[in-house]
């Protein structure tokens, strides 16, 4: 009985090939040709017609669905990217804090930008209560850039701020220690 079996097997793919075979070069045509050759007309009509039918896949059909879809076009367009999530509304806002060297009270010095203004402050204890100098001021500090949107600050025999602005330019001014300022902004080389 096995040998009756795998003469069937060996006989059944050359049969199943053959017979389509047969028909496609007698010029007989298969069920599934002939409905391939005739969608291919209707979904170039379809598609022919308007950009708004072949937008929306095609015409309505009497039941009300869609009709065909129109295949994509070759080349040329490419799908457009979803956008992100809105950043958040208003100007920027930065701080920076830096610790007094050698300070046992644990006193510090911070740049602030809120609003779109610079200011520096002074407090002498981790929970005091800062001194805020406004460094926008023009008649005191002349120069402070548009757009500033990132503040830095550093202590040494004076206080640096710096602040970077939306363009990307950086900017810098210098207080005393205790926060006389009346020295302009100076642009400093970009990153």
């Amino acid at each position: 009985m096995g040998s009756v079996f795998g003469a069937a097997r060996r006989v059944w793919p050359a049969g199943g090939l053959a017979v389509p075979l047969v028909l496609v070069l007698g010029g007989v045509q298969a069920p599934a040709a002939a409905a391939v050759r005739e969608a291919a007309p209707v979904v170039a009509e379809v598609c022919g017609k308007t950009g708004a039918a072949a937008a929306k896949g095609g015409p309505k059909g009497a039941a009300g669905g869609r009709g065909t879809a129109c295949p994509a076009p070759r080349g040329g367009t490419k799908p457009k990217a979803e956008r992100g999530p809105a950043g958040p509304p208003g100007p920027c806002v930065d701080i920076d804090t830096v610790g007094v060297p050698g300070s046992m009270s644990g006193a510090e010095y911070s740049a602030a930008l809120t609003r779109g203004r610079t200011y520096v402050g002074y407090r002498s204890a981790p929970t005091g209560a800062y001194a805020w100098k406004d460094l926008t001021n023009h008649r005191q500090t002349p120069g402070y850039p548009r757009n500033a949107c990132g503040v830095a600050v550093k202590v040494a025999d004076r206080v640096y701020v710096k602040v970077l602005t939306t363009a990307g330019a950086v900017f810098e001014t210098s207080c005393t220690l205790t926060l006389t300022c009346t020295l302009g902004w100076a642009a400093v080389i970009n990153p």
